[in-house]
């Protein structure tokens, strides 16, 4: 039995399907940035951190202030806080003037899913502040994120 031109195999590529018009965010290139993540809820906390895990970040994590603070203590180089807003004891805004005695002019992004207090985010001790609202896309925070780390810090005091 002959075979036909057709029935032959053919070495043709196939298209790629097309892609989606907003492609997943480029990871970051090394060195590797340090952020802390501090959260009370460990759901959240635990997305956070792996969602910045798989873009390259290296990820420090606290379940609370006091914690944060200890780990900010013990860490000379950190280059982002990433926090809740409405934590028990000690809020976000606390936090953020605590840590920032330790590792001065430091960015922070503030995540919350209630309004912040918006004469507290202008005050002059927040400067390089960011507030994310719940719920978001990851996209959004990885903006927000790299955003707030391109920014150089002033070294100035």
């Amino acid at each position: 039995m002959e075979r036909r031109q057709s029935d032959q195999p053919r070495n043709e590529q196939v298209p790629s399907p097309a892609r989606s018009e907003s492609p997943p965010p480029a990871r970051i290139s090394v060195p590797s940035k340090t952020v802390l993540v501090v959260d009370d809820e460990a759901m959240v906390r635990d997305l956070l951190t792996e969602v910045l895990r798989l873009q390259g970040y290296n990820v420090l994590a606290a379940g609370s202030a006091a914690e944060a603070l200890r780990v900010a203590a013990s860490t000379a180089t950190i280059q982002l806080l990433v926090t809740d807003l409405m934590m028990p004891e000690v809020d976000g805004l606390e936090l953020t003037r605590r840590f920032r005695v330790m590792h001065p002019n430091i960015p922070v992004l503030m995540v919350s899913g209630s309004l912040p207090l918006l004469h507290a985010m202008s005050e002059p001790d927040l400067e390089r502040f960011d507030f994310l609202a719940k719920p978001f896309q990851l996209n959004e925070l990885l903006q927000k994120v790299r955003t707030l780390l391109e920014v150089p810090i002033s070294l100035s005091t």
